[in-house]
């Protein structure tokens, strides 16, 4: 894995990945579509990672939008096994069961140099081992409705970075150490449909996993993508309206997984802290990639809001911070 990147090394990572709720505006209607000036829109959605991906493509051949569809949906099936640490048999569920891995995997082993990479770059804002906090909460509020006893945080944080490279493979360290890959797994997955569809001849395509939005190009000659970042308020409707033009967007919201009525306790653990964040309800970052993207929401999340915000001006990347004060957090051109 790598060791500390700076911001050029950083960026560099950023662009050469091959590789929230956040809203599509775009044709409700799944099917075809015309879109005007010699161009067919084809859109699906379909159960993929535990949540609804959605994938738009537009072309001048219906018949060849169709093909870059489900090309897509069958590069993203295929790599959903690798990350899921709840799918028994898979290298993840293998680790965290086992406490070692042999050998990784090309695709687990990119995801996790870019996990590794963010992790120190965000001085652990962004940490994968965060799996046992995550476990105990959700395993807490199940059984009891309250959070967990402070005996048991204090064991999780124990826990926390308990794992390390082993030849070709991984370690478990540290007892009741585990991985989990969601911060990141499915912006990178989104990632990959849009190569599967490039790699057909089509320019012009969304995908929106989960609130991981991946873009390829432009909806048309004219106009850029456009999705809306959810109001926390009421996730149904729009904050802020965003055009994508190729690029990427992904928001971590208090609102998305919560196990209490205020929303106090969530899916979002601060590493250090062995807790949610208290401060922000939403961060949405835009990044070239959605695996950064998805990763980086997770990671100012984490982060007290100035600091997100200086970390993102930083590394050239925008994003949007809500607070629960109802302090708004806007970089320049993050909604244009």
């Amino acid at each position: 894995m790598p060791q500390k990147i700076d911001r050029r090394a950083f960026l560099r990572l950023a662009g050469s990945l091959g590789l929230a709720s956040t809203l599509p505006l775009v044709s409700p209607a799944l099917g075809r579509a015309s879109l005007g000036q010699g161009l067919k829109v084809v859109q699906e959605s379909r159960m993929l990672m535990g949540t609804v991906v959605a994938v738009t493509v537009v072309d001048e051949s219906s018949d060849r939008a169709v093909m870059a569809l489900e090309q897509a949906f069958e590069r993203m099936s295929g790599l959903t096994p690798i990350f899921d640490r709840h799918r028994p048999g898979g290298p993840v569920a293998q680790l965290n069961a086992e406490g070692h891995l042999g050998r990784l995997t090309p695709e687990l082993a990119r995801v996790l140099n870019l996990a590794q990479s963010v992790h120190q770059d965000t001085n652990g804002a962004f940490d994968i081992t965060v799996a046992p906090l995550v476990d105990i909460y959700r395993q807490s509020f199940a059984d009891s409705g309250r959070p967990p006893a402070p005996t048991l945080v204090s064991q999780a944080l124990k826990a926390i970075g308990g794992v390390k490279a082993e030849g070709q493979g991984l370690l478990l360290t540290a007892e009741g150490a585990g991985v989990t890959l969601d911060g990141l797994a499915k912006g990178w997955i989104a990632d990959q449909g849009i190569a599967a569809i490039r790699e057909t001849g089509v320019s012009r395509a969304l995908i929106n996993a989960g609130g991981d939005i991946a873009s390829l190009g432009q909806r048309d000659e004219r106009q850029p993508w456009r999705v809306a970042v959810s109001d926390p308020a009421d996730p149904l409707k729009a904050k802020v309206i965003v055009p994508l033009r190729g690029d990427a967007i992904a928001t971590s919201g208090n609102y998305e997984v919560y196990f209490d009525q205020e929303r106090l306790y969530f899916h979002i653990i601060d590493p250090k802290a062995g807790r949610s964040p208290r401060t922000d309800v939403s961060v949405s970052v835009r990044a070239p990639q959605a695996a950064l993207a998805d990763a980086l929401s997770t990671a100012c999340f984490v982060m007290a809001p100035p600091q997100a915000q200086a970390y993102l001006q930083r590394r050239g990347l925008k994003g949007l911070i809500l607070t629960r004060q109802g302090q708004r957090l806007e970089s320049p051109g993050f909604s244009a």
